[in-house]
């Protein structure tokens, strides 16, 4: 074995055996391993050396250079104890502890205020886990007021900021953030510019991506208010949900694309998956699947089922409650459609109100009506002010108008009619274009094109125009308190003369007593037929 080292030529005698101290090296043929480590510690003092068994020189950058390819260097061996008692241990001292976490020791304080730290993996914090730590002691962190940063591929993927408040986990989370606080983006570029703005919460890919300055947004899930730069105060839950907004403020959005392409709009709730997809409106409600699906620029809207109010537009103040409610209105203003299908294929129609399954179902232009009941004013397109409480009251009405039904299936088959008011379950329910005519009472009706007529009672029913009826076949009395008085007043007659027949026309009256057919005579009433057998 040979010591080399980088001296100045001389001799020496250590344990007898003589060392030949050339320019170059010194030469030791034969000597023990603790004479060796002597001898090492001794020429490092004044030399660079080198232990090798291929007699190189050391490299010119080191004072020891140790080369082996069988052996290893051993670092002083102690127990945590001992380490501590080091008296004044200076700053990159090195041992090897053999209990409590053992493990390669450096100094890395002063020697005043050593701090011993563990190298490389042992029981440290290793790349393939780690085992018996103590979460007292052991964290991946800082010790001083600075904030903890993340890298991936060496590009910017987060960081703990310990006086802003932010926190950014993700590649290019937080990027841009410069002075504002309380922020959280957790996912790849999750508020990506951020910069002043302030109580910004971002969970998801690209979430809240683009706000600058805007403040008190909460975008969850992938693409989630992406868009927003200055827009406050909103809330996103789930992919793409209030994807394009910008300035918009006070929108809340929960589900996929619900809100998806408003911009400016504000003070919008929806809540579905594609609720307000187009919205750019403001004040409006949505709450299923689609609904407000198309809306655009109307506002103070609701529309509460899944796509109800489906393809409104610019309508304004409209309340949908049930599924595919007022499906189809673009423009229409201030109607109120509770029930499936209510009001489905209105468009333009303005101030209905209908309540049932299919209510006002056809109405597409008609305005000021009144519908309550399954399929109320059900054919309705373009009639007016027609009111229908009770099932399939005024079913077929198509264009009447000023028409009352109350009562199920009251007026069921009118088409055209106008001014007709009926009372009573099957109340006027076969008229189809008469007008002015009135029926109060169960199945108390008229005939099909009759107008201007009466009938009041159970089953009364009117067979020609301009006539009033009182009760059903079966009616034997009708009775008041005083006698049945026509109109009349000597104010307004004019031209009275005094000759009136007197008892020679009355002689030649022939008057006649006879039996009335009450069955026959109802079922000409009802059939127009009249029985002679």
């Amino acid at each position: 074995m040979q010591l080399n080292a980088h001296i100045s030529g001389r001799k020496t005698k250590v344990n007898n055996q003589i060392l030949v101290l050339t320019k170059n090296r010194i030469i030791v043929k034969k000597t023990t391993l603790l004479f060796l480590v002597f001898l090492t510690f001794s020429v490092l003092t004044f030399a660079q050396v080198a232990i090798n068994t291929d007699a190189s020189a050391p490299d010119n950058s080191a004072m020891l250079d140790i080369k082996s390819t069988t052996k290893g260097l051993l670092a002083p061996r102690m127990t945590r104890t001992q380490r501590n008692a080091i008296a004044s241990p200076s700053n990159g001292l090195m041992i090897y502890q053999t209990d409590n976490f053992p493990g390669l020791y450096y100094n890395s304080g002063t020697s005043g205020s050593p701090v011993w730290v563990i190298t490389g993996t042992g029981s440290g914090w290793g790349l393939s886990g780690n085992a018996l730590t103590n979460p007292a002691t052991n964290f991946i962190g800082t010790t001083d007021l600075q904030p903890l940063r993340f890298r991936v591929n060496n590009l910017w993927a987060g960081e703990i900021h310990p006086e802003n408040f932010n926190v950014f986990i993700g590649v290019g989370a937080g990027n841009a953030a410069t002075t504002g606080q309380a922020n959280t983006a957790i996912g790849e570029h999750a508020l990506f510019a951020i910069t002043d703005g302030n109580f910004n919460a971002a969970d998801g890919y690209y979430a809240l991506s683009s706000n600058t300055s805007g403040y008190s947004n909460t975008g969850q899930g992938t693409y989630a208010l992406n868009s927003n730069t200055t827009g406050h105060s909103n809330t996103a839950l789930g992919r793409n949900a209030l994807f394009a907004n910008t300035t918009g403020n006070y929108n809340t959005a929960s589900g996929e694309s619900s809100i998806l392409t408003n911009t400016t709009g504000g003070y919008n709730t929806a809540n579905g998956a594609q609720s307000l997809y187009s919205n750019n409106g403001s004040f409006n409600n949505a709450f299923g699947y689609q609904a407000l699906y198309f809306n655009t620029s109307g506002s103070y809207n609701t529309a509460n089922g899944s796509q109800a109010l489906y393809n409104n537009t610019g309508g304004i103040g409209n309340t949908a409650n049930g599924y595919t409610a007022l499906y189809s209105n673009l423009n229409g203003l201030y109607n109120t459609a509770t029930g499936a299908s209510a009001l489905f294929y209105n468009t333009e129609g303005i101030y209905n109100t209908a309540s049932g399954n299919e209510a006002l179902r056809q109405n597409t232009s008609g305005s000021y009506n009144t519908a309550n009941g399954n399929t109320a004013l059900y054919n309705n397109i373009i009639g007016n002010n027609n009111t229908a409480l009770g099932n399939s009251a005024l079913h077929d009405n198509s264009t009447g108008s000023y028409n009352t039904g109350i009562g199920g299936s009251a007026l069921q088959t009118n088409q055209g009619g106008s001014y007709n008011t009926a009372i009573g379950y099957l109340s006027l329910s076969t008229n189809f274009n008469g007008s002015n005519n009135t029926a109060i009472g169960y199945a108390a009706n008229a005939s099909t094109l009759v107008s201007n007529a009466t009938a009041i009672g159970n089953g009364a029913i009117v067979n020609v125009s301009n006539k009033v009826r009182l009760g059903n076949t079966a009616v034997t009395i009708i009775e008041g308190q005083v006698a049945y008085s026509f109109p009349s007043d000597a104010r307004f007659k004019y031209n009275i003369k005094d000759n009136v027949p007197g008892l020679d026309f009355i002689n030649k009256l022939t008057p006649v007593t006879y039996y009335f057919d009450n069955q026959q005579f109802g079922e000409f009433i009802k059939t127009g037929i009249i029985n002679n057998s």
